[in-house]
C-alpha cells in the first residue's frame, strides 16, 4: 500500500506590519477617534512638529520613557526638550518635575498600551498653564482620551491595515487647521502601499517577506511636518472598519493572555475604557524569550529600546526598556493564538 505523504500545516506568523484590510465592513458610524477640525496627517510624529511649531512652546515636556521617533520629531527643538522620569512600571515617579513647568510649555503624555495617562499631571501642568498633548497613538479606541488635554495625537496605522497616517485633534475651540498640507512624495507613499498590499497577499497566499525589509526602510525615511493623509487611508478610516468589533476582539486577546501570563504583565487587568495596543510584559531574559518566539514564527515588538535616546539617569527606564516585550493580541488573532504564544513563552 502506498503511503501517503500529508504536509503539516503552517502556522501562521503573529506580528508585524499590518496589511492592507482585506474585507471592508463599511459600518455606518463614523470612526470614534475622527472629528471635525481634526488635522489628518501622513503619520503621528508630524502632529507633534505641526504642535510644536503652533505653540512655540519655550521647553517640550517628554517622558523618559518614549519612541525615539518623537524626539524626531522635535529635532530641530531639541535644545526645549526637557524629561520628567517614568518608573518601572510605567507610572510617573515624582511630580517635582512639574515644579519647573511653566507658562506656554508643552507636557506630553502617553496613553502607554492604551492605558490612561497620569491625569492629575495634565491638570497640574495645565493649572501651571502649559499646554498637554495626549499622546494617544497607543490608544486609538481607548474611550476616555482627552478628558484633560488640550491636544490629543493618533496613530490608525498602529491599530489598522492603512498604508500611512496621523490625526493631531483639538479638544478646544484653537484652531489647528491653519497649516497649508501637501502630498508626501509620490514614491515614499506608492511604496508604502505596496508594503501593506504585500503583508495582505502574504496573510493570504505565503510568499516573499519583502514587505518586511520594504515598511523597514519606510519607516527611516519617512516624512516629518506639514504633510497630509491620503485620501485611501481617510475613506478607509471613515467607512472601513468595524470598530467594536476590533475593539472586542483585542479585549478578549488580552484578557486570554492575562490568564496565563499576568504574573508578568505590567497592566494585569483592563480598564472598562481601555482597549490595547499590545500585552506588554517583563521578563528578565528579554532577549532570549524574543528570540523563542522568533523561531516559533511570533514577533513580538520592544516598546521600546531608549539606550542612546534617554539620558542614563533615568535608570528606572532603562530598566524597563531592557525587559519589556509586547507580545500581539490585535484583531488578526483569535484566543487559540493567544494560547499558542503564551506556552511558547512559559516553555521559554
Amino acid at each position: 500500500m502506498a503511503i501517503q505523504h500529508v504536509e503539516t500545516p503552517v502556522k501562521r506568523i503573529i506580528g508585524g506590519m499590518f496589511g492592507l484590510e482585506q474585507e471592508l465592513s463599511l459600518p455606518n458610524k463614523r470612526p470614534p477617534f475622527l472629528k471635525e477640525g481634526d488635522i489628518c496627517l501622513v503619520n503621528g510624529r508630524s502632529g507633534i512638529t505641526i504642535l510644536v511649531e503652533l505653540v512655540s512652546a519655550p521647553h517640550i515636556w517628554m517622558p523618559s520613557y518614549l519612541c525615539s521617533s518623537m524626539l524626531k520629531a522635535v529635532e530641530r527643538y531639541s535644545s526645549s526638550v526637557r524629561f520628567y522620569e517614568v518608573g518601572y512600571d510605567l507610572t510617573i515617579t515624582s511630580r517635582d518635575w512639574l515644579e519647573d513647568v511653566h507658562q506656554g510649555d508643552l507636557v506630553v503624555l502617553i496613553d502607554y498600551f492604551g492605558f490612561d495617562c497620569d491625569e492629575s499631571c495634565a491638570i497640574q501642568a495645565k493649572e501651571k498653564g502649559a499646554f498637554v498633548l495626549e499622546d494617544a497613538c497607543q490608544a486609538l479606541l481607548s474611550r476616555n482620551n482627552g478628558q484633560h488635554a488640550d491636544f490629543v495625537l493618533y496613530s490608525p496605522r498602529k491599530f489598522l491595515g492603512v498604508p500611512d497616517g496621523g490625526i493631531l485633534s483639538p479638544v478646544g475651540k484653537m484652531d489647528v487647521q491653519i497649516f497649508e498640507l501637501k502630498a508626501p512624495r509620490p514614491e515614499w507613499w506608492l511604496n508604502t502601499l505596496y508594503a501593506t498590499v504585500e503583508r495582505r497577499d502574504f496573510d493570504i497566499y505565503g510568499g516573499s517577506r519583502h514587505w518586511f525589509e520594504t515598511y523597514q526602510t519606510l519607516k527611516a525615511t519617512a516624512p516629518i511636518g506639514r504633510y497630509a493623509m491620503s485620501e485611501l487611508t481617510r475613506c478607509l478610516l471613515e467607512h472601513g472598519f468595524d470598530y467594536e468589533t476590533i475593539a472586542r476582539q483585542r479585549i478578549d486577546n488580552y484578557r486570554a493572555l492575562a490568564e496565563r501570563l499576568g504574573s508578568l504583565a505590567i497592566f494585569p487587568m483592563l480598564s472598562s475604557c481601555t482597549v490595547p495596543l499590545g500585552f506588554p510584559i517583563r521578563v528578565s531574559d528579554r532577549d532570549k524569550v524574543r528570540q523563542t518566539l522568533f523561531d516559533h514564527e511570533i514577533y513580538p515588538p520592544v516598546h521600546w529600546p531608549i539606550k542612546n535616546v534617554v539620558p542614563e539617569k533615568f535608570a528606572e527606564s532603562h530598566r524597563l526598556a531592557a525587559d519589556i516585550l509586547t507580545l500581539p493580541c490585535d484583531q488578526r488573532y483569535d484566543t487559540d493564538d493567544m494560547e499558542r504564544m503564551a506556552q511558547v513563552v512559559q516553555k521559554g
